[in-house]
C-alpha cells in the first residue's frame, strides 16, 4: 500500500510513459506483418515472395519511425485539479480531463505487460462515449498512484461539499439529526460457500478479508476458479471455430487435405463411413462444432473471469478479474441507472443468474452493461444489490397480451419465407426449410411466456428474452423518459408498447414491455409518472415515500442506507396497487397531476 501512496508534486511535471511501451507497440504491429508473409511463406513462389518482402520491408521501414515518434511525443502530467495529456504526431491533441469528472479509472494488465511490470490506464469521465485519456503503458505503481491521487482529491471535494452544506442547514436553522447507519447484512453459511462475501454487523469481514484487493474496505463478491468452469460449462463461444474457419480461408488450405490428415490410420475405415453418408457426416459437423464451441466458452471464461472480486470502496464498487489479461475497474454507485438480472434456459433451469449494472456517463463493456456477479444463485445475486438499491424481486410477473404469439408467429414465418423462396429457386430441398414453422409457433410462445411486467416499491420490473433472459430492474428515481407507442399492426390490434428510458440506457437491449393492451399500456404509464412526482416531491420535502417502497426499503430510505434483507431467504413483494391493470381495460387510469419533474412523458403512433 505505501508503494501506492502519491501526491500532486509527483506527476506535477510533464512525463513520459513506460519505456517498455516502444517493445509493445512493436509486438503489436507484428501479426499485420505476419498476416502479410503468411500466404507467401506457406506455398507462394521466388518471384512472389520477393514482392511480399518488399511490402513488409516498406511497412517496417514506416511503422518503426513512427512508433518511435509517437512514444516521443507523448506526455502526460496532473494539475491542481485536472489531468493532461499531449499526444499526436502529425495532429496534436491536448486533452484536459477535470479530476471531479472522472468516474473510472480502470487499470488493465494484459499478460506480457504485467511481466515487464507495465499497466494501461483508461480515465473515463460522465458524458464521454470513450475513454477521455488513455496511458499506455505506465509502471504498476504508478498506474496506482494516479488513482489513488484521484481518489484522495475526490474525497477532498467531497468532504468540502458536505461542510457547505451543513453550514447552509445550520445557518437556516434546520439541522437534522443523523440517522445512524445500520449495518449489512449476515450472511448464512451457504452464502458464504456460494462465494459470497459480506461484512458482518460489527463491522469484521466473513471470512476471507478483502486486503489482496488493494485499497478495497469490504469484499462483496468473490469467484473461486471451480465456480468460473463451472459458469463457463453454461456458455457456447464460436471464437475458434471463426479463427479455424478464417485461417482456411486465408492461408488456402484444402478441408479435404486437412481431413485425410486428421483421419489417417485407423481413422481411416470409419472416415470413408462417414464421407459416404450425407446425414452422418452433417450430424458429425454439427456435434464436433458444439463440443469445440462449449469448449472455448470454458476456456475463454475462465481466462476473463478468473479470480474474480467485487468490494465496496466507500461510495464505488471496485472489480477485478482476469488470467492473461488483468483487469481493475470501478463503478460509482451514483451512476447506476438500471439493475439486470440475466440468464439463459440452461442457467435459469439450475437457478443460475448474473447481475448486471447499467451505468450513464462512460463507456463500457458488455453492450453498456457492467457485470459485477457474473454467476451466482439469485438468492446470493440480492444481498449484493441491496449494497446498491433496495430492491425486492417480485414473486410474479403480469403477463403482456397473447395476441403477441400471433404477431411474433407472423414475423418469424415472413422470415422465414424470405430466405427459403429465394434459395428454392436454384435448390428444391429448401422448401424443407418450411418444416420449421412448428418450431417457430413454439418460439412465438416462449416469447410470450417469458415476457411481462412487475411493479414493487419504487422498480419497475421487465422480463424478457427467450435464448438470452433479461429481468430488468429500474428505479423510478433514474427514468427520464415514460412512453407509450403504437405500430399501425399494434393499432389495428388495440396493443401499445411501453418504454422507460433511463441515462446511459442501450440501443439494442432496453427496457421495454412489447404488446401490452392499449388501455393497460395507458393506465400504467400514468401511474408511472404519478409515482415519480410523488417520489421527488416527498425527496424534496425529505420524509421517505413509504407509500412507494416497501417498509424495508422506506427504512432504508430514511437511515440512508441499503435495505436488509434476511439471510438467505427471498422477500416477499409488497402489495402491489398496479394488479387492477390486469383486469379489464376499461379502468381508469389515476388523474393526471402537473408535470413538474425532470421527465419526459409522449406517446407516439408509427
Amino acid at each position: 500500500m505505501a508503494s501506492h501512496m502519491a501526491s500532486l508534486s509527483d506527476f506535477s511535471a510533464p512525463r513520459s510513459l513506460h519505456p517498455f511501451t516502444l517493445v509493445m507497440q512493436f509486438i503489436r504491429s507484428l501479426p499485420a506483418l505476419l498476416l502479410l508473409l503468411a500466404p507467401t511463406i506457406i506455398r507462394g513462389s521466388a518471384g512472389e515472395t520477393r514482392l511480399t518482402l518488399t511490402f513488409a520491408l516498406m511497412y517496417a521501414v514506416i511503422t518503426v519511425p513512427l512508433i518511435i515518434i509517437r512514444y516521443l511525443r507523448f506526455r502526460y502530467w496532473i494539475e491542481d485539479d485536472e489531468i493532461v495529456v499531449h499526444s499526436g504526431v502529425l495532429t496534436r491533441r491536448k486533452r484536459n480531463i477535470p479530476m471531479d469528472r472522472i468516474q473510472n479509472i480502470e487499470i488493465q494488465q494484459s499478460l506480457l505487460p504485467r511481466l515487464m511490470g507495465m499497466a494501461q490506464v483508461r480515465l473515463d469521465t460522465a458524458g464521454s462515449a470513450s475513454s477521455e485519456g488513455q496511458l499506455e503503458y505506465v509502471s504498476l505503481n504508478d498506474a496506482h498512484a494516479i488513482r489513488q491521487t484521484v481518489r484522495e482529491f475526490q474525497r477532498a471535494e467531497q468532504m468540502q461539499a458536505a461542510v457547505a452544506q451543513t453550514g447552509q442547514e445550520e445557518a437556516r436553522g434546520d439541522t437534522p439529526e443523523a440517522a445512524p447507519l445500520a449495518p449489512a447484512p449476515r450472511l448464512s453459511t451457504d452464502a458464504l460457500q456460494e462465494g459470497l462475501l459480506l461484512v458482518a454487523p460489527d463491522r469484521e469481514p466473513v471470512g476471507p478479508t478483502a486486503e489482496d484487493a488493494d485499497d478495497a474496505s469490504t469484499l462483496l463478491f468473490s469467484m473461486p476458479p471451480l465456480r468460473v468452469v463451472l459458469m463457463g460449462a453454461y456458455r457456447f463461444s464460436l471464437l475458434f471455430i471463426a479463427l479455424l474457419l478464417s485461417a482456411t480461408q486465408y492461408l488456402q488450405l484444402d478441408p479435404e487435405e486437412m481431413a485425410d490428415l486428421l483421419f489417417r490410420g485407423p481413422f481411416q475405415e470409419a472416415a470413408t463411413v462417414i464421407a459416404e453418408s450425407p446425414w452422418l457426416y452433417g450430424s458429425l459437423v454439427l456435434f464436433v462444432a458444439a463440443v469445440l464451441s462449449w469448449l472455448t466458452g470454458i476456456i475463454t471464461t475462465f481466462v476473463r473471469y478468473y479470480g474474480f472480486k467485487l468490494w465496496l470502496d466507500g461510495d464505488k464498487l471496485q472489480r477485478k478479474h482476469g488470467l492473461l489479461t488483468l483487469q481493475e475497474g470501478t463503478i460509482p454507485l451514483q451512476r447506476v441507472q438500471t439493475l439486470i438480472l440475466r440468464s439463459n434456459p440452461f442457467m435459469e433451469w439450475r437457478g443460475w443468474f448474473r447481475l448486471e449494472l447499467q451505468t450513464m456517463g462512460y463507456d463500457v463493456d458488455e453492450q453498456g452493461y457492467h457485470v459485477v456477479v457474473p454467476f451466482a444463485q439469485r438468492e446470493a445475486l440480492v444481498p449484493v444489490a441491496e449494497n446498491i438499491r433496495p430492491l425486492v424481486l417480485p414473486d410474479a410477473f403480469h403477463s403482456v397480451s397473447p395476441i403477441t404469439i400471433r404477431r411474433h408467429f407472423v414475423r418469424y414465418t415472413v422470415a422465414l419465407l424470405a430466405l427459403v423462396v429465394p434459395i428454392a429457386q436454384f435448390w428444391g430441398r429448401a422448401w424443407w426449410g418450411l418444416a420449421l414453422l412448428p418450431f417457430l409457433g413454439l418460439f412465438a410462445y416462449l416469447h410470450y411466456r417469458h415476457h411481462g411486467y412487475a411493479t414493487t416499491g419504487n422498480m419497475l420490473f421487465i422480463r424478457r428474452g427467450v435464448i438470452r433472459r433479461y429481468i430488468f430492474a429500474v428505479p423510478l428515481d433514474k427514468m427520464q423518459v415514460f412512453m407509450n407507442r403504437a405500430s399501425i399492426f399494434q393499432r389495428r390490434l388495440g396493443l401499445k408498447s411501453l418504454s422507460v428510458d433511463t441515462a446511459g440506457s442501450a440501443s439494442v437491449t432496453y427496457p421495454e414491455i412489447v404488446d401490452l393492451p392499449a388501455a393497460t399500456a395507458d393506465a400504467l404509464l400514468q401511474r408511472l409518472h404519478t409515482r415519480f412526482q410523488r417520489y421527488f416531491r416527498a425527496r424534496r420535502a425529505g420524509d421517505p415515500p413509504t407509500d412507494l417502497l416497501s417498509q424495508a426499503a422506506a427504512e432504508a430510505h430514511g437511515a440512508g442506507r441499503p435495505a436488509d434483507a434476511a439471510p438467505g431467504t427471498q422477500q416477499a413483494a409488497p402489495e402491489d396497487e398496479d394488479t387492477s391493470l390486469e383486469r379489464a381495460n376499461g379502468a381508469e387510469p389515476p388523474a393526471p397531476e402537473a408535470q413538474a419533474e425532470p421527465s419526459s412523458v409522449s406517446s407516439s403512433r408509427s
